[in-house]
């Protein structure tokens, strides 16, 4: 790591008083600037006592967009304005001084038809190539176009994080054998390139931890196949397409699913997954137009922690009853975030709650309720034993000013099956009940039967 002077400076401002900023070591004062945007680093400079201790700052962050909105006179043309940030980019690094650098963030966005300009092109190539130099740690590049990054970003051994915005690998991806071989955290958000491609990549990490990937239509498959070993962490987001996903992780722990719903059709395949702890969908990754949604939580039934979004749970509620049909799972910890919209939601609650078997916690986010009074559903549906089951918490609806009769239903379905609960928690949040309706509702509670003698319902 680049040396520091530990030299106290005192100083004394016109007044007399102590310049408590100056009178800092110079490490802790490069470790405040290198929070800042490097724009304000830079004009730290200005500041007689800073000197240039910018120079010494482990993270870069350069971003066009910030860089022109701060622009005093806004230039004529984009290309003008994008000189400027140019000279303002080669500046900065001619003088920065550190032999290695951590961060290095590199922003371009809103080009237009300037995108592909040889100049400009050349230019953030040079800069790329430039913090490799450096034996960057974490790179973080987005650019408005295709844009091929440097070859060298494939085979640096320095790198830890690479998340990539809006560029193409298909390029170097075939030309090169691809070797990162200090990469723990990798993000491909919008990149272009194909199933081939994409493989590459991601074998080409063989310490790889974390995954990240974002594509839609412009990504340029259909099939995505994911065959990371190391991978304990992953995270796919689907905008727009039409596609199927294979993942090979034996070493998967938490899955994160988000798929739009302008993607109805993406098929989700899990294959060797041995470990896997929390799942958490943002959308049902298919709305299974000719089958059933069991499949879909067949495949996670295993993890120990499963939480659905309110737009995943919607979904199901709205299925027809032959697909809400689950198969036992191993959940120990379930968290739901829905609306109350009816018997139906009640069923989905219900079917899942009588098919987790190893619940041990549930926490429930109620968001918006229709207002529709609930009928009490059938007794071969309500009527189950939840035995492990000891802490339920359930955040009551923000902003409505009445206590939906389907919270009152899971509220007693809970106490009457929870044979070992010890707990059970109810948040008003923002509801806007008066006093006297918050002291009905307790009261309404306290009426319900408990199957353990050591459940306690506590209101906040």
């Amino acid at each position: 790591m680049q040396s520091i002077s530990k030299k106290r400076r005192t100083c004394e401002s016109n007044d007399g008083m102590e310049d408590r900023l100056s009178g800092l070591p110079d490490e802790v004062i490069v470790h405040i600037l290198s929070f800042m945007p490097t724009l304000d680093a830079v004009r730290t400079m200005l500041i007689r006592q800073l000197r240039n201790l910018w120079t010494l700052v482990p993270a870069l962050r350069f971003d066009f967009n910030e860089y022109y909105g701060r622009m005093a006179d806004k230039p004529p043309s984009t290309h003008v304005a994008f000189s400027s940030f140019a000279c303002f980019v080669r500046n900065v690094l001619l003088l920065y001084r550190r032999s290695t650098m951590d961060t290095f963030h590199l922003s371009i966005r809103n080009l237009g038809n300037i995108s592909k300009d040889a100049k400009i092109i050349g230019d953030v190539r040079m800069w790329l190539r430039y913090a490799i130099e450096k034996e960057v740690r974490v790179l973080y590049f987005r650019y408005s176009a295709p844009f091929d990054p440097p070859r060298c970003i494939f085979t640096s051994q320095s790198l830890a994080t690479l998340a990539l915005l809006g560029c193409t690998i298909e390029h170097y991806v075939h030309q090169s054998q691809i070797h990162l071989g200090s990469l723990r955290k990798l993000s491909l958000i919008g990149v272009k390139g194909s199933t081939k491609s994409y493989d590459q990549l991601i074998s080409g990490c063989p310490s790889l931890q974390e995954l990240i990937v974002y594509f839609a239509a412009t990504s340029g498959f259909e099939i995505l196949n994911i065959n990371a070993p190391s991978v304990s962490k992953l995270r796919i987001c689907v905008l727009n397409i039409r596609c199927s996903c294979t993942l090979n992780c034996p070493s998967l722990k938490i899955l994160d699913i988000g798929v739009s719903e302008k993607s109805p059709y993406f098929q989700l395949s899990v294959t060797g997954v041995i470990s896997l702890q929390e799942v958490n969908v943002e959308y049902l990754p298919t709305r299974y137009y000719s089958g059933e949604v069991q499949p879909f939580f067949k495949l996670l039934q295993n993890a120990e922690v499963f939480t659905l979004s309110c737009k995943a749970f919607k979904e199901l509620s709205n299925s027809s009853t032959e697909k809400m049909e689950f198969s036992l799972n191993t959940w120990r910890r379930i968290v739901l975030h829905l609306e109350w919209n009816g018997e139906r939601c009640l069923e989905v609650i219900f079917k899942l709650m009588k098919k987790s078997v190893n619940l041990k916690e549930l926490i429930i986010y109620a968001g918006e309720s229709s207002g529709d009074d609930c009928e009490l559903l059938c007794p071969e549906l309500t009527a189950c034993v939840l035995p492990l089951l000891k802490t339920v918490t359930i955040h009551g609806n923000h902003g409505y000013k009445k206590w939906c009769e389907g919270q009152l239903q899971v509220i007693e379905f809970l106490l009457t099956n929870g044979v070992v609960l010890e707990k059970l928690v109810i948040t008003f949040g923002k509801n806007k009940l008066t006093t006297v309706e918050k002291v009905d509702l307790v009261k309404q509670v306290s009426t319900f039967r408990r199957a353990s003698s050591n459940a306690t319902v506590i209101f906040v």
